[in-house]
């Protein structure tokens, strides 16, 4: 087998001079990134120094058929990394398009006439929009190349807006739009993104190169920051005598051991224990606002160790790691890995395990830095359990609005907590000063009411934010239950909503009512009985809509079943019914749309029952969507504190 590996800038990859094409071949899958990871990637090239690993491509490679001076490598790996790249790329460009022209002569002019002219030449074949180096799958294809064709010629692109690709290219061009003021910055991100490694791995066949992939993906455990640090921490007591040296090791094996999820020798969670000392530094060893990246952390702590260890020579050279240890134990179960209750009246009063637990599903790890530092230091901060829940309600709003608009931008928000750390620390505030201004801080960075309010009614949630949507179904569930006095559980078969299968998949999960998929010539006619060829558009664009949406334990059973069979409904004796999602029953139960749900109490019109109800239409839709935006707004108001 012949292997060839290279470590490449991307300016090499997608260089200017070459006639490569990287070409995804049919059998892989479309352009598939969340925001999540267009976002974790752009913050990691952002923060990190030039020259930033972003990973592996896996490719072969051949002579172009149509273009005998041409080289094609087919990506059999790292197909999306690669694409998102060129995103960026495409993004930058079609900012420094707009502007090319407009700046007076001098440094920014400069930037913007480099980067707009380099940029094409790296994104197409002889500024070809028609030859676009990276040769996506047809559908992803036809619509990257009609963004080029748009910036070429300054032009708005001919795209459908629901397409998960523009949605997702849409979403880049969000991330660079703060610095269309700011080319210096621009610059900044665009050469570290053009100097971002590569590994390019070669393979001389696909057969070899499937081998090579099942290799990466299943072998090799490397060495990672935790190993290193514990070296550094283990080093603290070089110069000391052994029984010293002994209780430094059996220090570090209970921080160890607190990363388990059973705390009794099973697998450390690598990746918590590694985020804990990234939110551990941000949180107590900084002084600045930005945050520290893995790249940076050793060093950092390195220096933080000597400090340490210099002052436990006047006392214990463990002192220090027994301080990490109280803290890892607070943050885990911030985090919700804990099998550890601490003596702490905060991390046990139900009500905060709860808003932790939500903040969990709302993947709000930009906060844990903030959070971490406010429960360790709760008592020297005056925090009781009262303010920290008005804080961590305060949260809960503040991640369900920002999930849904995505205001602020998620790159920002750490940085924008850790700020809220300096300021809070600089200015020695306490108690209800604290709380005043962490939850103005957190309003005042998100969208108001009334632009949150159209933000739910137009976007497609459950494609833009699932978890966050399920999140809000089961909420918002609850909540209603409590309001109205009622409860899907009973003694005899208590319910939970959040409750997970043995394949790790919830058992509730979300049905489309409008179905996804192939629509069946009824949905078609119910959705667009007029011009039943639009109805593809419309599921589109409003099937992932809130309205849309419901929970239900059966998603699997449903599928693309009619919401109503008003020739042949379910009677009163039918134990199991199949035929239509309204009337879905199983043991005698109705588990469809007539499910006993309060949020299934908003499908039929007011003054309409639902047993009655024998159409979902569009409108139905909007209507739905009005009535879960005003629920939601009751129920993520920021706390009102003054």
């Amino acid at each position: 087998m012949k292997i060839d590996a290279n470590s490449q800038a991307l300016s090499k990859i997608l260089t200017m001079e070459s006639r490569e094409y990287y070409h995804i071949p049919p059998y892989q899958r479309s352009y598939s990134w969340k925001n999540e990871q267009i976002d974790q990637l752009f913050s990691d090239i952002n923060d990190e120094s030039a020259g930033y690993y972003v990973g592996n491509i896996l490719v072969t490679k051949h002579e172009s058929q149509d273009e005998p001076s041409s080289t094609v490598y087919e990506v059999i790996d790292g197909q999306q990394r690669l694409t998102t790249l060129s995103l960026f790329l495409l993004a930058i460009w079609q900012i420094t398009s707009s502007l090319k022209g407009t700046l007076p002569s001098g440094l920014e002019d400069d930037y913007v006439s480099q980067m707009y002219s380099d940029i094409g030449r790296r994104l197409m074949i002889n500024r070809d929009p028609a030859s676009p180096r990276m040769q996506l799958l047809e559908d992803d294809a036809k619509i990257y190349q009609e963004l080029i064709r748009a910036v070429c010629e300054k032009d708005e692109p001919q795209v459908k807006k629901n397409r998960i690709f523009v949605r997702r290219y849409n979403h880049i061009v969000d991330l660079f739009e703060d610095w269309r003021s700011d080319i210096g910055a621009l610059y900044a991100f665009y050469d570290k993104l053009i100097n971002v490694l590569v590994l390019q791995i070669e393979a001389a066949s696909i057969g070899d190169a499937f081998s090579i992939f099942s290799s990466l993906n299943s072998k090799g455990l490397p060495l990672t920051l935790v190993d290193l640090l514990k070296s550094e921490f283990l080093g603290m007591g070089e110069g000391t005598d052994n029984q010293q040296q002994s209780k430094l090791q059996r220090q570090w094996e209970m921080l160890d051991q607190t990363f388990t999820i059973d705390g009794n020798g099973s697998d450390v969670d690598t990746k918590a224990f590694t985020q804990f000392f990234l939110n551990n530094y941000d949180a107590f060893e900084s002084t600045i606002k930005s945050s520290v990246t893995k790249g940076k952390a050793l060093n950092l702590y390195q220096d933080v160790i000597k400090k340490k260890t210099r002052l436990a020579r006047l006392g214990n050279a463990d002192t220090y790691l027994n301080e990490i240890i109280k803290r890892a134990r607070i943050y885990v179960n911030i985090i919700g890995l804990s099998h550890l209750r601490i003596n702490d009246p905060l991390l046990e009063d139900p009500t905060i395990q709860q808003l932790l637990a939500n903040l969990q599903q709302l993947e709000s790890t930009q906060a844990y830095p903030l959070l971490l530092f406010l429960f360790v230091d709760a008592e020297r901060l005056g925090l009781d359990v009262m303010k920290m829940r008005t804080i961590l309600r305060a949260f809960v709003s503040f991640y369900v609005r920002r999930n849904i608009t995505e205001v602020p931008k998620s790159s920002n928000i750490r940085a924008m907590l850790i700020n809220l750390i300096r300021e809070i620390s600089a200015d020695n505030l306490r108690g209800d000063i604290i709380v005043n201004r962490i939850v103005h801080e957190l309003k005042a960075k998100g969208k108001n009411d009334e632009d949150f309010g159209k933000e739910i009614l137009q976007r497609p949630l459950y494609d833009q934010t699932p978890k966050t949507t399920r999140f809000v179904l089961i909420d918002l569930e609850h909540a209603l239950e409590e309001a109205n006095d009622a409860s899907l559980s009973t003694k005899e078969r208590p319910i939970d909503l959040n409750n997970v299968l043995e394949n790790g998949k919830p058992r509730w999960s979300i049905e489309h009512i409008l179905p996804q998929g192939s629509l069946p010539k009824y949905w078609q006619q119910m959705i667009a009985p007029e011009h039943p060829e639009e109805a593809e558009d419309l599921q589109k664009e409003y099937t992932h809509r809130i309205g849309n949406l419901t929970l239900t334990a059966y998603n699997e059973n449903m599928h693309q079943k009619p919401f109503a069979d008003p020739e042949h409904p379910a009677t009163q004796e039918d134990t199991h019914y199949n035929l239509s999602k309204r009337d879905y029953k199983d043991n005698g139960e109705y588990v469809g749309m007539r499910s006993q749900l309060q949020i299934n109490t908003s499908i039929p019109r007011p003054g309409e029952r639902i047993e009655n109800k024998t159409s979902w239409t569009i409108d139905d839709i909007k209507r739905r969507s009005e009535w879960f935006r005003d629920e939601m707004l009751k129920r993520y108001r920021f706390p009102d504190i003054d």
